[in-house]
């Protein structure tokens, strides 16, 4: 019985495409899990893992071994149409329709690791931090990074009843620093770091970013979600 991807959006199927690309665009595995596709991504330095979704309504299951996503992505940007049907091959994904043929051959099974981490196991942790950020606030901060070029580093903590974001370095001396207040929170933070580029990675496809923090384990996770699009980063705390 023939496989049929089945994108009703496009547009929006290229903007997933690129979410996972922006952490890395070669060697990927998506899992077709019937209502939705799936796949886990990790940065070059295993420092931030991303979880995502795109849900649709796929009706079968299947894991389909990308090999290059910016590829993919550029070829089905040439299809004109906003609802897209792609046939799913033992070794490949098919296209025809409106004067575009293309054949996209996969790996296979087992040429792809999945990055080793158990999302079952974050899921189940206790945030004892949580806040929301917006794509200004987040924009901000990318701003104030020109002036505190000397340091990659972003630390979140509490100041009083103040949520603080902080540019700096802590671990040299006479470094520049650039720090925004985030607003009132009702809960107490130490100071606890992560790497500035992997925030710029986020994708922030709309204004409501949801982070939250394991203090424990130092991960931070930030959770963003647009339409059928669902987002999850995890990112391991520095030392100080």
């Amino acid at each position: 019985m023939a496989k049929t991807l089945k994108l009703k959006s496009k547009t929006e199927y290229l903007k997933y495409l690129d979410t996972v690309s922006k952490i890395i665009d070669t060697g990927v595995i998506f899992d077709v899990k019937e209502d939705k596709l799936v796949s886990l991504a990790s940065s070059l330095d295993s420092t931030l893992i991303l979880h995502s979704e795109y849900k649709s309504d796929f009706s079968f299951s299947d894991t389909l071994n990308i090999p290059d996503v910016k590829k993919l992505r550029h070829v089905l940007d040439t299809i004109e149409e906003e609802s897209v049907d792609i046939e799913v091959n033992s070794n490949n994904l098919q296209y025809k329709g409106n004067g575009v043929k293309f054949k996209y051959h996969l790996y296979e099974e087992g040429f792809i690791t999945k990055p080793s981490i158990n999302i079952d196991k974050i899921n189940k942790f206790k945030f004892d931090v949580k806040f929301n950020l917006n794509k200004a606030t987040i924009q901000r901060l990318f701003k104030g990074s020109t002036f505190a070029s000397e340091t990659n580093k972003i630390y979140f903590y509490t100041d009083g009843k103040a949520l603080m974001a902080e540019l700096t370095d802590r671990a040299r001396h006479n470094t520049d620093n650039f720090t925004l207040s985030l607003g009132e929170v009702d809960f107490e933070l130490e100071p606890i770091s992560i790497n500035l580029d992997n925030v710029r990675l986020l994708s922030l496809l709309n204004d409501d970013i949801r982070v939250k923090i394991n203090t424990e384990f130092g991960v931070v996770v930030f959770d963003i979600e647009e339409s059928n699009i669902k987002l999850r980063y995890i990112i391991s705390a520095l030392t100080q």
